[in-house]
């Protein structure tokens, strides 16, 4: 990179939402600089992607900010006589010249804030013109930005002395106050009823630049600098009301990945206090020069307390705190929760309903792969219930699709369908995430022949056998995690399996069976991986054969695509001789168990049950339960009707009957969102089973799911539908009859 000369203004932001910080800089030549982090502790400029800056004018201040409530920053650039720049954020790495502010560029500026004045969800500008006047804009109802002064002009400062601007509590009542340089030294004003009151005037020659700071819980101080070089604090004096401090950070411990920045920077706080809502962000508050890592001050009035603070993650988390006490420093680490994966499947097993795994995460809508590259979903998936996990209820099967987290699920059919496997006869489905061949079929592979490893060892050495001969939800520790990217291992993790007799010279298809799990990466993580470099490799099998030479199998041929579960993966032929196989991979996989078996043809007519009843309902959010090693599960009987979620906006199901929705694939979809569930009842009038068979049932399903990352495409939004092409007229009629509870979002 080349070098950029001195920085008289720098702000540090995450403006790609990728979880670490970049800088916006203006240089002493005038110029402006947007430095991406690539995360490995080197930069790379974006400054060619802004557009292309005025012809007059020096560049002489930066800012950041969230203008329209869209978790992305957009970007203010003042230049000396203007006109300005002000650019709204596209996507990764894009923005162009925002609309509406074309009387905000061209009126001369000496500072710009920005600040919520009003607690509304969205922030007003400020600016200090040239004759010391301070000017508040604000967003029209026809989107175009205009101004009304509330501080009349001024006599300017001596020279020499920087014209500043701030707004902050300084008093603890909740709202802001605005802080100018003046002529007579540094001016505090009260805003009330839209106009701006002098609280007092803090006099001193000699100071030529001030920044505030929040230190302790008597809330924000003031740092002078003066023309001699000496700097001195101004504490809060009396009369002040309480302050909670709130220290953000995007960082929990050593063992969980990151989302937003260490600092918290960019987060955003509403705080409810006795009816009353304060709104405050982490981005600078300060026209600068600079910028400083102290808490957050939330002026409590005459409360005792903050009721509750609703946090809003530079990544798009949601996550609120209760009962914040006045005069204490709280410190806040974002929830490391899993905002999406896919829908969950709850069954009743008899005497509850158990909680069975999740489908169609290989039906995800707009999961970016790097910038203006999308994973083709896969809109269908089998899921194999284990053994026991379904049994009648009242003359039923009770299977029930949940969607507790921040996604929509397009449900367009699902069918519940019977295997009765002969004694000694065993199943898996063909499917997997599939990255490369074969291609997934998702058909029902029996087997009766399996062999499990008589001894696995890890990269590290490590023995492993025990680890990945049960399915008992302790599997092989897939090594020291990525923590700057969800899902992702510093090193491969390698498992070594030696079988005790050749596993080319069994009869039948040799199959790959693997019972585990994933954490899965967000859109948002695999932009940060693509903007380091850092790939995610999916798991590649290799054989011995008996020459001793390692072979590749299968290279990158998936993984299993969610929670546990049991796929499996046909395999081509093996080298002659092969007892050893390895597989490779540097993705955050737990393997539970893993076998060789060899499917064979078996005369066993599938039996598909009739669907009796189809209901879309409104449930709450159940308990998770995560264990040690991300083992995902959740308790249905400890529901909580809200949740920390978003919501897209656009029409979802009603609630009720929906039957002739999911009865057939016609992409006539049951849209379900967070707290919301998919009920279906199969009838369960079927012959007992012989004495020694075993029932198994596989619930096909066909349809999507879109969650809300900020960088999935169309996140924020239930539509556009997703299609596959089946006949339009009764998708469209259907849609329209049952696709008609409206939700705003948020």
């Amino acid at each position: 990179m080349k070098t950029i000369g001195e920085a008289i203004d720098c702000q540090f932001i995450d403006a790609d939402n990728d979880g670490d910080l970049d800088m916006l800089l203006v240089t002493r030549r005038g110029g402006r600089m947007l430095l991406s982090n690539n995360g490995d502790a080197t930069f790379r400029s974006l400054t060619d992607r802004l557009p292309r800056p005025p012809k007059t004018g020096r560049a002489i201040q930066a800012l950041a900010t969230d203008l329209d409530n869209s978790m992305r920053l957009s970007i203010i650039v003042l230049h000396a006589g203007g006109p300005h720049e002000v650019f709204a954020q596209e996507g990764a790495w894009t923005w162009r010249s925002a609309p509406g502010f074309d009387a905000f560029i061209r009126e001369p500026a000496l500072a710009v804030v920005a600040i919520d004045l009003d607690a509304k969800g969205e922030p007003d500008l400020l600016t200090l013109t040239p004759d010391y006047a301070v000017r508040r804009w604000s967003k029209q109802g026809n989107g175009s930005w205009s101004a009304t002064t509330i501080i009349s002009a001024s006599s300017p400062p001596p020279e020499g002395v920087r014209p500043q601007l701030a707004a902050a509590d300084v008093d603890g009542d909740g709202r802001p106050e605005i802080i100018v340089t003046s002529n007579e030294g540094i001016s505090v004003w009260q805003l009330r009823d839209q106009k701006a009151e002098r609280m007092l005037t803090l006099k001193d020659e000699g100071v030529t630049s001030w920044t505030l700071a929040n230190i302790d819980s008597q809330g924000p101080v003031l740092i002078e600098q003066h023309r001699d070089g000496s700097v001195t604090l101004r504490d809060a004096g009396p009369g002040r009301a309480p302050f909670a401090l709130l220290s953000l950070s995007g960082r929990d411990d050593k063992a969980t990945s990151v989302r937003s920045n260490a600092s918290g920077i960019g987060a955003r706080v509403a705080a409810r206090i006795e009816g009353q809502w304060v709104v405050e962000d982490s981005l600078r508050n300060s026209s600068g020069p600079g910028q400083n890592l102290t808490p957050m001050a939330i002026g409590l009035g005459s409360a005792p307390k903050i009721d509750y603070a609703s946090v809003d993650w530079s990544d798009g988390v949601l996550q609120t705190e209760l009962g914040l006490e006045a005069s204490k420093l709280h410190r806040i680490v974002e929830t490391q929760r899993q905002l999406s994966s896919c829908p969950l499947v709850f069954a009743w097993d008899g005497s509850r309903y158990a909680f069975a795994g999740d489908i169609l995460g290989v039906g995800g809508i707009g999961y970016l792969l790097s910038p203006g590259v999308y994973a083709p979903p896969r809109p269908w998936e089998n899921f194999l219930f284990a053994e026991s996990a379904l049994l009648p209820k009242d003359g039923r099967y009770v299977v029930k699709i949940d969607e507790p987290m921040e996604e929509t699920a397009y449900i367009d059919s699902a069918r519940l369908v019977v295997h009765d496997l002969p004694p000694g006869w065993n199943i898996a489905l063909d499917e997997r995430m599939q990255i490369n061949s074969p291609k997934v079929t998702g058909r029902a592979l029996y087997f009766r022949r399996e062999l499990t490893p008589e001894r696995a060892v890890n990269d590290r050495g490590e023995d492993v056998t025990a680890a990945v001969s049960n399915v008992d939800l302790i599997a092989a520790d897939p090594g020291e995690h990525d923590r700057r990217f969800i899902g992702r291992l510093t090193h491969d993790h390698e498992l070594t399996l030696q079988f005790g007799s050749d596993l080319d010279a069994g009869i039948g298809q040799a199959i790959l069976v693997a019972d585990g799990w994933i954490e899965y990466p967000y859109s948002q993580t695999m932009f940060a991986a693509w903007q380091a470099g850092a790939e995610y490799r999916a798991p590649t099998l290799e054989a011995k054969g008996a020459d001793g030479h390692w072979h590749v199998v299968l290279k990158e041929f998936g993984y299993p695509a969610g929670m546990p579960r049991r796929m499996a993966v046909p395999l081509p032929r093996l080298p002659k001789g092969t007892r050893t196989l390895r597989l490779r991979t540097n993705q955050e996989i737990y393997w539970d168990r893993l076998s060789v078996a060899w499917a064979e043809p078996m005369p066993i007519i599938a039996r598909t049950l009739p669907l009796e009843r189809a209901e879309v309902r409104e449930v709450g959010f159940p308990q998770r339960l995560t264990g040690i090693q991300q083992q995902p599960s959740y308790d249905y009987s400890r529901m909580v009707p809200l949740w920390d979620t978003r919501i897209q906006s656009g029409s979802y199901t009603a609630f009720g009957r929906v039957d002739e929705l999911v009865a057939a694939h016609d992409d006539a979809l049951a849209i379900i969102g967070p707290g919301e569930e998919l009920h279906l009842e199969f009838d369960a009038t079927m012959p007992p089973l012989q004495k020694g068979w075993t029932r198994r049932f596989v619930l096909e399903t066909r349809g999507w799911a879109k969650d809300v990352d900020l960088y999935t495409r169309d996140g924020q939004t239930v539509g556009p539908l997703p299609v596959t092409g089946r006949g339009a007229a009764v998708r469209d009629r259907l849609n329209r009859q049952y696709n008609t509870r409206f939700a705003s979002g948020r």
